[in-house]
């Protein structure tokens, strides 16, 4: 497979990937929102903010699918993707480490960085070609 075909495959998966997790996160009964609890035990668990994040999971599913269209002209929303899905990962071990995240976050979190090491390689590779 030729380098722009990896390419394009490649935030397309993204772009799958976002949209399962979020669609899944928003349609199936609500799981255990302890997982995700991050404010210790000072207020009830709200599910707002949760659902405001899987909505930025869906629409940077669509962002990934843009890249894939034409991936010469957005490297600007590469360099955004690329922070977004290291930081995504940042942030769970973050909680996990701090107990207020499961493993099974940690897991979820994981693809993500996969996904922003495979997006900080494209930037490298597209820097390379263009000097």
């Amino acid at each position: 497979m030729d380098r722009t075909r990896y390419h394009k495959t490649m935030y397309v998966i993204a772009a799958i990937w976002n949209w399962i997790l979020a669609i899944t996160f928003l349609t199936l009964p609500r799981i255990d929102i302890a997982n995700f609890y991050i404010a210790g035990d000072t207020i009830p668990p709200t599910l707002i903010w949760f659902d405001c994040f899987m909505g930025l999971v869906f629409a940077f599913g669509i962002g990934f699918y843009i890249i894939s269209k034409n991936i010469s002209e957005n490297h600007g929303l590469i360099q955004v993707a690329a922070f977004e899905k290291t930081w995504v990962f940042i942030v769970g071990l973050y909680y996990f480490l701090l107990s207020q995240a499961s493993i099974w976050v940690l897991v979820v979190v994981s693809g993500d960085l996969i996904f922003g090491i495979l997006f900080i390689e494209d930037l490298l590779a597209i820097r390379k070609k263009s000097v």
